[in-house]
């Protein structure tokens, strides 16, 4: 049995890819110690949770002595400001380190607003420079294979696919449009807000789970209170929570907007929403309609269009045909997209051996 810590600085110990489709796994078999900045998850008795305190740079160095600690064989890390510390591990303690790269990070950091202009570009430059530096002494892990152009060689892809055995069973609708994840306008909080808000009355509720900045929320509601739609915003819930709310959805949504990061990528969101028999909408980019183009119960929708969005949301609402295929191709997405365990299980086992030579 390996002794094993899993570390983000960023991420929420609740995010579903590090708990529930990595340190779950990697708990059935070895000592796994999981660090995260507070509020801790939901059930830790399968392996050991340690809160990370404090503003980026606290938590920066606290990472740093857990990741140095000697009691330690294996590193598990999920973001790209830790890499500096994944390659120190690796060349001065010789210490096994996986780098699961989880976005685009050049392509995000060219798109991030709080970061001034001129600094975009160089910063993502060093960005890619660092990913190029850690393949060569770490085990690199990709959560889409679009993320292969950042590196030399090629690394095992572990695709952000759902643990359908996590996810509750198709329900009944009852008629709210959902989303579930980051609430950003970015993310196309916004656009739902407006699209709902164009349809004819008696317009449906419209849920947005997850985090939100209290600035856009209270934006938020306040549009949806001129346009007469019922904003719920109830914050970050645990992915149970999340999904259990999602399954008595009429319709999610995915409504990404066009930029590098999202391009690309497969929002697994709207894979859980299949997998739940709820019908999707989501930004027709070409990462997604790779995918979900042709399943039962997804409509592809022109990114930041509203009238788009509002005709979308309008026709699968008044469908029942399309809840329908939704729910009867569930057990079908559930059994061809499923989190593949068993080649974590691999990947991680070849990490520690190779570092035992």
């Amino acid at each position: 049995m390996a002794r094993i810590l899993v570390l983000s600085t960023v991420h929420q110990a609740e995010d579903p890819r590090i708990r529930r489709r990595t340190v779950a796994v990697l708990a059935d078999e070895h000592d796994v110690r999981y660090v995260t900045p507070p509020p801790g998850p939901v059930d830790a008795a399968a392996f050991t949770w340690r809160p990370l305190h404090g503003g980026r740079v606290r938590r920066w160095f606290t990472a740093a002595r857990e990741i140095l600690r000697g009691d330690v064989d294996l590193v598990s890390l999920h973001d790209p400001e830790t890499i500096p510390l994944g390659l120190a591990a690796s060349l001065l303690r010789r210490r096994a380190v996986v780098v699961d790269v989880h976005e685009d990070v050049p392509d995000q950091i060219r798109t991030k607003p709080w970061l001034p202009a001129p600094l975009r570009g160089p910063l993502a430059g060093l960005a890619a420079g660092l990913l190029r530096l850690a393949e060569r002494v770490t085990t690199i892990t990709l959560a889409e294979p679009n993320y292969a152009h950042l590196f030399a060689r090629r690394h095992p892809v572990l695709p952000n696919y759902p643990d359908p055995d996590g996810l509750p069973a198709p329900a009944p609708s009852e008629g709210a449009v959902v989303y579930v994840g980051d609430v950003t306008e970015a993310r196309g909080a916004l656009l739902a807000v407006e699209a709902v808000g164009a349809l004819p009355e008696p317009r449906p509720p419209l849920r947005l789970i997850g985090r939100c900045a209290p600035a856009l929320a209270r934006r938020l509601a306040a549009r949806g209170a001129e346009l007469g739609v019922a904003v719920d915003l109830p914050g970050f819930l645990p992915h149970p929570e999340a999904m259990a709310a999602a399954t008595r959805a009429a319709v999610g949504l995915s409504p990404l907007a066009d930029l590098p990061n999202y391009r690309h990528s497969l929002p697994t969101k709207t894979l859980e929403y299949l997998a739940l028999g709820v019908p999707v909408l989501a930004s027709d980019l070409p990462g997604t309609a790779e995918v979900l183009d042709g399943l039962p119960g997804v409509a592809l929708v022109a990114p930041e269009d509203v009238t788009a969005w509002r005709d979308a949301l309008a026709e699968s609402l008044a469908d029942p045909d399309r809840r329908r295929a939704a729910r009867e191709g569930a057990e079908a997405v559930r059994a061809r997209f499923r989190w593949p365990a068993e080649r974590l299980r691999v990947v991680y086992a070849a990490a520690l051996a190779d570092a035992g030579r």
